[in-house]
């Protein structure tokens, strides 16, 4: 093994998260807050091989030893995303998913040789978190423009269908479109510090739609949610209302539409949609975002889950939140 580099212990009070390997790729030292970063200690990570320490599956691991054995070979090198999962600090039993920024040094000897190698490592979880949240919000921006688009051409065809004359249908539409516009503009205002469901399906629905509330029953007690609570079951009443305006009990006045909710436990809500139509919907067997958002995104934000049925008589979907803390 190659002789340690001199003064090799004034890492450990290094303001970095950095440790040291041998040609071996055992641990030589690590400094204070590389400890802390991964839930270590010295004396356990000492003489250990890097991935006998963190064991991880092979397409993890492979990248990282390429990038470790390059720089013993002289060449410093980054790899800007890894998805690694390493011991909770917090209860060595459980793993958790993490990723990092990493940077690999080579670390010569007093006689020019590498004997070792840096890593300075950075967890950049939270930044991939958010950038993935990023890219969901853009998608889901597309998303809503391109169904506003067509909502107003629905809106504006059911209308022209409904009236007598061009005054009559212009004094309609231009009514809906302003209560489209108050209903969105309080929706992505300073308003989502607390929301009761209530006032989120009633600004959507009774005031969103006009005189097609007229098809709609709203009933459920009273239930707060907080930010982010409302934000997502915003999102699934839109598109429950966009698919209801396209395909269901909104497309036509003989559509009914009943929305409930009810409470769960202590602090737990269930949230239906029941539409109830003249034509059985005919599934279309195709999955897109929209069915993403009510299948998979609404229900994880909120910690529920969700159910989603176009039955003979019109589409039927639920929320169940078994457990969440209300807004203070």
């Amino acid at each position: 093994m190659p002789a340690t580099p001199p003064d090799l212990s004034v890492l450990r009070d290094m303001p970095a998260s950095l440790m040291v390997l041998d040609r071996d790729l055992r641990f030589v030292m690590a400094s204070d807050m590389y400890l802390q970063t991964v839930g270590a200690t010295l004396p356990g990570l000492i003489g250990r091989h890097i991935f006998e320490a963190f064991p991880e599956v092979e397409d993890r691991r492979k990248p990282l030893e390429d990038s470790m054995r390059r720089a013993l070979d002289g060449e410093s090198n980054a790899i800007e995303r890894l998805a690694y999962a390493i011991p909770d600090p917090a209860d060595s039993t459980r793993m958790i998913e993490a990723w990092w920024r990493c940077r690999h040094n080579p670390l010569h000897s007093a006689d020019g040789s590498i004997g070792h190698l840096v890593q300075i490592t950075e967890n950049v979880t939270e930044l991939v978190r958010a950038e993935a949240l990023k890219d969901a919000i853009a998608h889901e921006l597309q998303h809503r423009v391109s169904n506003l688009f067509s909502l107003v051409e629905i809106i504006a065809r059911r209308t022209a269908s409904n009236s007598e004359t061009v005054d009559e249908f212009q004094d309609r539409f231009t009514h809906r479109l302003q209560s489209m516009a108050r209903t969105h503009a309080y929706l992505i205002g300073a308003n989502w510090n607390r929301m009761s469901i209530r006032e989120l399906v009633a600004r959507q629905l009774e005031q969103g739609l006009g005189d097609m509330a007229q098809q709609v029953d709203i009933a459920g007690p009273e239930i707060v949610l907080g930010a982010g609570e409302a934000q997502a079951l915003s999102m699934a009443v839109h598109e429950l209302t966009t698919n209801s305006l396209k395909h269901g009990a909104l497309k036509d006045a003989a559509g009914r539409l009943a929305v409930g909710w009810s409470a769960i436990g202590k602090h737990g809500f269930r949230f239906t949609w029941d539409e109830t139509v003249q034509t059985a919907p005919v599934p279309t067997g195709r999955t897109g975002f929209g069915s993403m958002i009510l299948d998979m995104i609404v229900p994880s934000q909120l910690g529920g889950s969700a159910v989603r049925d176009v039955a003979a008589g019109g589409l039927r979907y639920a929320i169940t939140v078994e457990e969440r803390t209300p807004p203070g």
